[in-house]
């Protein structure tokens, strides 16, 4: 996206727009977004598919060997083109071509043809269910692949710093370990249909900005605009949990740097994050990319690691020419970056397959369709129920449809959209499963409380179906319910499916809910949102942004077919007073503007610009909560079933080997009549040292269990070396501190059925 410089900087270092600076215009370039690419599979036995009869296309050499003879026979400028994945044609290789596709195979790569739109990456994350979300990543990459990309700009794994944030419905959530896995499972499933995945943004790109425009940028702390200021220890133990186990576990092809700046360096010019973090202390073996127009100094990017400018921002042929006759970067060094990206693409398989080919009509619809209703089922949360639910046709004859969400399709804004095949809004999902049982089904769009109102008092069931708007490029202000806290639109703008154009809807439901005692709130957000009302209705479902079939899952979740799987990815406050946020102010968040006079950090960085501090350190989240004591309104890795399961039997033991180890075991029994998903969460606290305070409990294994009534079984949940960890700054590593780790395992953060102890590093347990 194109941002706005500070007027007097070095042209080739930065996009020169006349020196208007970012609080006097917000940025209006939208779709030229991410039109660019880049690829990548597992080896062939022989290069068969677009490497030829070069000696690089010998499969029997390594991806090492191969990358040093191709970048041998490369041109100056075939070397340059690499980096911004142009074809060279005197050597047979082919452009490098990416697409968006964090929640499906589309955003403005692919353009406006149609894809399968998935349930927001919140709902996946909802599932606690790695397996679920292989699943979910093999529809995507499968779908990237049939439009003839190479790679896929996903997943989105930032963390969820506070749910005003405006792509919190495309990332997973406000705990670093649920984020990690679910990442794991989704790269996984991408990579496996031959397609790179992109983990990104790395790192500590966790807000959009106030006050912005979709897709483009805030301008108070806009993401391009902000210093974050973040201690090593929150920084490695919250923000770069799911960005390591994406490279160390689901060995994601690539990674993207994203726009901020972290302690005065941008991330796409960070040698601390490029080359310390991500090659050595990881070990990273594929190569890095700019999200767009992240790229700013030729020469600090090159020399800190950013290997691939997907905006021809920095990187063109002039700019990187000029860097290397001054003198600035070396021949050694570009070569370098130009190696990475090529060791990758032989390591990856890239020359040794056909070309992709760009023909939807190899999409399995049906198949991806109901992948995208499974994840939507299984991480659509039950919040609360006091009997309404699931709907019972023996007693409900009449069901009022209210609110304008219900009849639109409503999905998160921005670069990963989703052209939708077809859409089933909420509305005609309940009415086409409400035919099904012969229960008649009547619908109001809740302009008119007094229709409203008199639709609710003549029907047996009121279901209220209310949504938020979140956009990349701008937060929300705020977390109600109501026009104002909109965070944006569609890019194109469709007001006709924002919550700018829903009106007050927490009073829509408060109105409902006085006339007809039998109320169900069904929410589509992306995010926690507030839920004043919560204590005069009788059931909650927060379904997120449910994909383009939602409408459908949503149905099969009320009406009992599915049992609601969903567990809380984070936690909703009761206010926005409580957010891990708010005490600092907007120094904590969205950060305080520098002055003018200060703006002297790089040639490039926009003046003025904003500085944020991270206040809350390693209390993100539900740590936050549990750390200050403040009773959520519904607290992390809460959710409930239609049916009812004991934990029991737990058990700790230790491991063999050197490093600390050791496996929690419970039996999970359905105690209940119905079949339904449990998931058990296992919850670590960990001795606290001077300077080194540690959370009440922290995420560290969880399981997801289907059972019959009656069913019982035995669940193992293994905790390695880095569970019992934490990040020492003083030694700029992992530790153990030695003591005595309680072990928690229920159903939520704040329901803990079962307790026990593991004695680490030579401490003991009393």
């Amino acid at each position: 996206m194109a941002t706005l410089w500070r007027s007097g900087g070095r042209p080739r270092h930065a996009l020169a727009l006349g020196g208007v600076r970012p609080r006097a215009l917000a940025v209006s370039v939208a779709c030229v977004l991410l039109s660019g690419g880049s690829s990548f599979l597992a080896p062939l036995a022989r290069a068969e598919g677009r490497c030829g009869s070069h000696p690089w296309c010998d499969t029997s050499l390594s991806p090492e060997e191969r990358a040093r003879l191709l970048l041998g026979a490369m041109s100056q400028s075939d070397k340059v083109g690499v980096l911004t994945g142009q074809e060279a044609s005197d050597v047979g290789m082919p452009a490098i071509k990416f697409t968006d596709g964090a929640v499906g195979a589309g955003g403005l790569g692919s353009g406006a043809q149609g894809a399968t739109a998935m349930p927001a990456a919140m709902a996946l994350a909802a599932n606690f269910d790695q397996s679920m979300a292989a699943g979910y990543g093999a529809v995507v990459g499968q779908e990237v692949k049939h439009r003839g990309f190479d790679g896929d700009f996903g997943p989105t794994v930032n963390i969820m710093r506070t749910p005003l944030g405006g792509r919190t419905f495309e990332a997973y959530g406000e705990d670093p370990f649920l984020s990690a896995q679910t990442a794991v499972g989704w790269i996984d499933g991408l990579q496996s249909q031959g397609v790179m995945a992109d983990v990104k943004h790395f790192a500590a790109n966790n807000q959009e900005g106030q006050v912005g425009v979709s897709p483009l940028f805030g301008v108070y702390g806009g993401r391009p605009f902000v210093n974050v200021h973040v201690d090593p220890r929150a920084l490695h133990e919250i923000e770069l949990g799911a960005f390591e186990a994406a490279v160390t576990q689901a060995h994601s092809a690539t990674v993207m740097c994203s726009y901020n700046l972290l302690e005065e360096k941008y991330a796409c010019a960070n040698a601390p994050l490029l080359t310390d973090i991500l090659r050595r202390q990881w070990g990273f073996d594929g190569f890095v990319v700019s999200d767009f127009l992240a790229c700013h100094e030729t020469e600090a990017d090159l020399n800190a690691g950013l290997n691939f400018d997907i905006g021809n921002s920095c990187y063109t042929a002039p700019q990187v020419e000029l860097a290397l006759a001054d003198g600035s970067v070396t021949q050694a060094t570009f070569e370098a970056r130009v190696y990475e990206i090529l060791k990758k693409l032989f390591g990856f398989g890239f020359f040794d397959h056909p070309s992709w080919r760009n023909d939807t009509a190899q999409d399995d619809r049906a198949t991806d369709t109901a992948v995208a209703d499974r994840s939507e089922e299984g991480g659509a949360v039950l919040l609360r129920n006091r009997g309404a639910l699931p709907i019972n046709r023996k007693k409900v004859h009449s069901i009022a449809v209210i609110g304008p969400g219900a009849n639109q399709y409503i999905h998160g804004n921005g670069s990963s959209q989703v052209s939708p095949y077809e859409t089933t809004t909420a509305l005609a999902g309940i009415t086409a499963r409400a035919a099904e049982a012969g229960i008649k089904v009547s619908y109001d769009e809740g302009t008119s409380a007094e229709r409203s109102r008199a639709l609710a008092r003549s029907s047996d069931l009121a279901i209220v179906v209310a949504a938020d708007t979140e956009s990349e490029g701008v937060d929300k202000p705020c977390m109600s319910l109501i026009a104002q806290c909109s965070g944006g639109q569609a890019t194109p703008p469709d007001p006709q499916s924002t919550q700018l154009d829903f009106g007050n809807q927490d009073q829509l439901i408060s109105s409902v809910a006085t006339v007809n005692p039998n109320t169900v709130v069904v929410l589509e957000t992306g995010a926690p949102v507030l839920t004043p009302w919560r204590e005069s209705i009788n059931a909650l479902l927060e379904a997120w942004y449910p994909g383009e079939d939602g409408g459908t899952a949503i149905a099969h979740v009320l009406f009992g077919d599915s049992d609601p799987g969903g567990r809380l990815p984070a936690s909703f406050p009761k206010s926005e007073a409580d957010l891990p946020t708010a005490p600092g102010g907007a120094a904590q968040y969205p950060g305080t503007i520098n002055p003018e006079e200060n703006c002297e950090l790089h040639s490039s960085v926009p003046c003025p610009y904003y500085e944020e501090t991270y206040g809350e350190g390693v209390l993100m989240g539900y740590r936050w909560y549990d750390n200050q004591r403040i009773e959520p309104a519904y607290p992390f890795g809460f959710g409930l079933s239609y049916t009812h399961f004991r934990f029991s039997e737990l058990a700790v033991a230790p491991g063999t080997g050197n490093e600390p180890a050791s496996t929690v075991s419970v039996t999970v029994t359905n105690t209940g009549t119905r079949s339904g998903s449990a998931v058990p969460e296992l919850y670590l606290s960990l001795p606290s040292l001077p300077g080194v305070p540690q959370p009440p409990r922290q995420l560290k294994g969880f399981a997801k269990v289907q059972l019959a009534p009656g069913q019982s079984r035995r669940v193992s949940m293994p905790l390695n070396a880095r569970a019992f960890s934490y990040w020492s700054d003083a030694a700029g590593g992992w530790r153990i501190a030695p003591g005595c780790d309680k072990v928690g395992v229920g159903s939520s953060s704040r329901s803990l059925s079962l307790s026990g102890k593991i004695a680490v590093a030579g401490g003991s347990c009393s």
